[in-house]
């Protein structure tokens, strides 16, 4: 598979940040600032939501001092988003955040129609994305928003490309249920 000259830059990047300069540690803060912080914004909800500036923050720190012992510089990325994602979830421990499942509502037995085209906007997607856990948001997020493969998705949750196949699979079945019963609620009103 060829590497894209944008990939080229970016890990010429990582090599000169890693010697030293700062110029180019500030390219990749430019780059990066606006994924790690959608990531960061999609994953934080609710009460934490107004951390988000703060973690990001925080990571790039983390980042920064860490760039020097990064051994693999095409695993930057990944090794980006693990930093930020272990601050998150860092987060949702401090605070003690609790999930709760979505129901077990069939949509079959409300009614609903087998549609393809569900008709919901983006703003509604977002709400029912922030239903479901974060372990199913995060591998969400990174699949279809950050199109990582499962081998990174795998080093930035560190866990098996089985648990991410797994996580994925349930994760697009309850964002889908989520899904449904907003459409349910739309008609029923």
């Amino acid at each position: 598979m060829p590497i894209s000259a944008q990939t080229i830059y970016e890990q010429t990047l990582v090599v000169r940040s890693q010697i030293g300069d700062e110029a180019a540690f500030r390219e990749l803060l430019t780059l990066y600032s606006p994924r790690l912080q959608a990531f960061a914004g999609k994953m934080l909800t609710g009460d934490v939501s107004h951390r988000v500036e703060d973690l990001l923050q925080e990571s790039w720190v983390a980042i920064y001092r860490s760039l020097p012992s990064l051994l693999d510089i095409t695993k930057f990325r990944s090794w980006a988003f693990r930093i930020l994602r272990d601050r998150i979830f860092a987060e949702f421990r401090r605070r003690k955040l609790t999930f709760q499942p979505l129901s077990e509502v069939d949509p079959e037995q409300l009614g609903m129609p087998e549609s393809d085209s569900l008709g919901i906007d983006t703003d509604e997607l977002q709400r029912c994305l922030d239903t479901l856990s974060p372990d199913h948001r995060e591998v969400l997020l990174l699949r279809f928003f950050e199109d990582m493969n499962y081998g990174d998705i795998a080093r930035v949750t560190d866990c098996s490309v089985g648990t991410v196949r797994s996580r994925i699979h349930y994760a697009k079945r309850a964002l889908r249920r989520a899904v449904e019963n907003t459409i349910y609620e739309h008609q029923s009103r």
